[in-house]
């Protein structure tokens, strides 16, 4: 850290009154402001180094033929794709080796393969139950979500049941603590915990469904209207000021599709719905009954807004479309 902030003066700005210049001699400390920009731009760095010396093995950039991407970051967490498991177990030494010429180090115990596929109807585990629907990927987790929608819907209401019981003494305080109040306290503490990462949900109504009862058990609580009393689901909402999670779920989803329509087209989430676009037309989709997945969720969403997106020259339009943020706002309360 203190090779990437070598030689740099900062001032220290207090209300309107700024201090002198001083020379900075340890280092951007984790967690302000500084840091997070300058580890970005130095693990950029070491990842082009990385995907030079393994020119021989991927596409640099990582790019499929297909335009699918082989590789995307976030933070400090990087993913790596290939159809082989062999080519990634070899990659691991080398990521390792050159990551550790920029003082980075690859910690192997957090490292995983995951392998993506859909088990065969006739297919069992270990202990000889089916295996369709409960595939290992199912369960596992990146950026703190477990990777099948109905996994994580389930995950999330558990955690936030244990973080509403957290507050419960806020909660059993009544009048003594204004509901206004109370509301801030549960949306910031519970709710987000509740609707982490909701906007990449492929959820069916019913797991919806399930997360909307979960939500109004916690407002029944918070208002002290618990059974024997009753209140109505309108009632509810009205007196809470608030909507189904539901309703905001989908609005998180359409702000996430704009964000992706405008960002740059080499982007990894532009490449994969470029690909989505494109397979409809030149690839035969799987037999059986067709699986919930992120992409027929969005072409839902477009549906209902009467937009189609067939091909890429739909997705081209649509592109321009997103372009105008305060229209595509306008639709994500439909």
């Amino acid at each position: 850290r203190v090779a990437i902030t070598a030689g740099t003066k900062l001032k220290i700005k207090v209300k309107s009154t700024l201090s002198g210049e001083f020379i900075v001699t340890i280092g951007a400390f984790q967690g302000d402001s500084l840091s997070g920009n300058l580890f970005t731009l130095y693990l950029a760095a070491a990842l082009y180094h990385l995907r030079a010396v393994m020119s021989y093995l991927r596409p640099n950039p990582p790019i499929a033929e297909n335009l699918l991407p082989l590789e995307w970051e976030y933070a400090d967490d990087v993913d790596f794709v290939d159809e082989e498991k062999s080519n990634l177990e070899y990659m691991l030494p080398i990521c390792k080796e050159i990551l550790e010429e920029w003082n980075l180090f690859v910690n192997e115990s957090k490292t995983e393969f995951t392998h993506f596929y859909l088990a065969d109807k006739n297919e069992v585990d270990d202990k000889g139950e089916p295996l369709r629907g409960r595939e290992p990927w199912r369960s596992s987790i990146s950026l703190g979500s477990k990777l099948c929608s109905s996994e994580d819907v389930n995950r999330r209401c558990v955690l936030a049941n244990s973080a509403f019981q957290n507050y419960n003494k806020v909660w059993e305080q009544g009048n003594r603590i204004p509901l206004k109040t109370r509301l801030k306290i549960y949306e910031a503490q519970v709710v987000s915990i509740l609707m982490y990462n909701c906007n990449s949900w492929a959820a069916s109504k019913q797991l919806l469904h399930n997360l909307d009862v979960c939500h109004r058990n916690h407002l029944r609580r918070i208002i002290n209207m618990t059974y024997p009393n009753i209140i109505r689901n309108k009632t509810l909402y009205k007196r809470c000021d608030t909507v189904p999670l539901s309703e905001r779920v989908g609005c998180a989803r359409w702000r996430m599709l704009g964000h992706i329509l405008r960002s740059d087209n080499n982007s990894p989430a532009q490449l994969a719905l470029h690909f989505a676009v494109e397979s409809q037309s030149v690839m035969k989709g799987r037999v059986g009954r067709h699986q919930s997945n992120l992409f027929k969720t969005i072409l839902t969403d477009l549906s209902d807004r009467n937009i189609r997106l067939l091909n890429t020259d739909d997705l081209y339009d649509l592109r321009n479309f997103a372009l105008d943020r305060r229209q595509w706002r306008e639709l994500s309360k439909i």
